[in-house]
């Protein structure tokens, strides 16, 4: 019995130095903070507010964004902000609607989110109009009791371009060849 109780004080010692596990409510309230940070991205970004966007960045060595093009790959904010600059002069950004299937995953001890949503938005581009559908996926961590996004992957959506769409398109080209 002496040995179980110095045995079990070890454990327990070991176990209460672990990572805490959030409570619901704190998951909830990070959560709610995480959500901001998705916001916080796409008001900036229609506002062309370059630094308010590369404050919700990580400054870790870690940072990854790939962007809409294959070109467009960011490991530092120097890079980013260069890109911003770009697409200001490019695009005028006309309306963001509201965030759509917003997804948000949170680690048990409150280090690491990820968040996944899509944004649909008005842009001009070569003086046209079109309407746009940006998803983005974020993963953010933990920095000075804030969270900020270490890596981001934007695409722009197609329509009409899913796999039912393009087989269906291409049955019905086929049956249009067959009856020639």
């Amino acid at each position: 019995m002496s040995r179980i109780i110095p045995l079990l004080l070890i454990v327990a010692l070991v176990a209460g130095c672990g990572p805490q596990k959030m409570t619901p409510e704190e998951i909830a309230k990070e959560k709610k903070a995480v959500e901001e940070v998705a916001i916080s991205y796409s008001k900036s970004i229609q506002a062309k507010d370059t630094e308010g966007i590369l404050n919700l960045f990580s400054k870790s060595s870690e940072l990854l964004v790939l962007g809409t093009d294959s070109a467009e790959v960011f490991k530092n904010l120097d890079g980013l902000k260069s890109h911003f600059e770009v697409d200001w002069e490019l695009l005028k950004l006309e309306k963001f609607d509201e965030l759509r299937y917003l997804s948000m995953q949170i680690s048990p001890d409150g280090k690491l989110a990820s968040a996944l949503f899509e944004v649909p938005y008005d842009l001009v581009i070569a003086e046209q109009m079109m309407r746009a559908l940006l998803r983005l996926s974020m993963t953010m961590i933990k920095e000075d009791n804030q969270w900020h996004i270490v890596k981001l992957m934007g695409s722009i959506a197609t329509v009409g371009q899913s796999s039912e769409d393009l087989l269906a398109k291409m049955k019905e080209e086929k049956a249009k060849g067959a009856k020639k």
